[in-house]
């Protein structure tokens, strides 16, 4: 199989210290997944001189990361890209690998749409799983006391604040208002065929409350709870709830009196990097034999894996331990 990979920002030469660190981080546990297979991988002219841990040589892109895509796609047999969902960036990206016709070892793009706005996901989940409330623009009386303003095409922690509500300042059409709800943040890996789904493991989220605002700094994975098993459930009926979610899911969530589903990342996620290093077996071809309709019955894990944002990419700590997995 004749594969490539790229990541959205390095291959389109985009300077976004916000997603860049995780990006190359995932880029490079991809390509050491796929080193037994025959890859290929894109950067940027503007990051030919950055280090990117792999055996493969970069193919340099000296134009548009998407017209490079057009014209030479054709040539692989499969792809699978890491991008965030701003600006519904990883909606047209899927568009474009599936109009070419090769293997996406990913989710379908109309999947992606709907998890990339989270308008689109509140409204395919509601009355299927507990959801944070989610607020229209036209409904301020019916407001908590305390909320989270945020993109709805937004992100990690990019762009949310935390407000009281009498201080909410003039929303644009692009933000959504949310419940502040007092919790744990964590989230849920998973594999799925498309149907149905299998939970990999919790995870915890560093996250930083810095004035109104938040930022995330990695986390813990896997990570034991009380309310592992509802979480699992609940991460399980969200993804198997929205047709074409394929290959490696990531279920954000708040544990406070139950699970409450935050979002949906139709896509690699950070604990990625370091579920991978654990894993007794190989995720990236989990994630590829997941696209091909086979899911593993049970995925073990030896140990637990810290990560946390370094100065050149996340910094994975690996602790072992007795064994875990779903």
């Amino acid at each position: 199989m004749r594969l490539l990979i790229f990541e959205y920002a390095t291959a389109s030469g985009i300077e976004d210290p916000e997603i860049f660190l995780e990006g190359r981080s995932m880029l490079e546990a991809l390509l050491a997944d796929f080193r037994d297979l025959e890859i290929e991988f894109l950067l940027s002219e503007r990051f030919a001189n950055i280090e990117i841990q792999s055996s493969c040589r970069p193919t340099i892109i000296t134009g548009s990361l998407r017209e490079w895509l057009r014209e030479n796609l054709h040539g692989f047999d499969a792809c699978i890209f890491i991008a965030a969902e701003e600006d519904m960036e990883l909606y047209k990206l899927t568009e474009l690998v599936e109009d070419s016709g090769v293997l996406l070892l990913g989710s379908s793009s109309e999947a992606v749409r709907v998890c990339s706005d989270k308008r689109m996901t509140y409204r395919a989940l509601r009355g299927v799983v507990p959801l944070i409330g989610t607020y229209e623009m036209d409904d301020p009386e019916e407001l908590p006391s305390r909320v989270l303003i945020k993109p709805a095409d937004g992100v990690a922690c990019q762009g949310i604040r935390i407000l009281e509500a009498k201080d909410l300042p003039e929303i644009p059409e692009n933000m959504i208002i949310q419940d502040f709800v007092e919790g744990e943040s964590v989230s849920v890996s998973l594999l799925s065929d498309g149907r149905r789904a299998l939970p990999l493991s919790l995870n915890s989220q560093n996250i930083l409350i810095r004035g109104d605002s938040l930022e995330y700094n990695g986390g813990v994975t896997p990570v034991d709870h009380r309310m592992r098993d509802e979480a699992f459930r609940v991460a399980r009926r969200a993804v198997e709830s929205i047709k074409g979610l394929r290959g490696y899911v990531g279920v954000d969530m708040i544990l406070a009196d139950k699970p409450y589903v935050v979002e949906i990342n139709s896509r690699i996620t950070t604990p990625y990097i370091g579920l991978r290093r654990i894993s007794e077996g190989n995720l990236g071809h989990m994630v590829l034999q997941s696209v091909m309709g086979e899911l593993p019955e049970r995925v073990k894990f030896n140990g637990t894996a810290h990560f946390r944002k370094g100065s050149r990419g996340m910094v994975v700590d690996i602790r072992r331990g007795a064994e875990g997995g779903n």
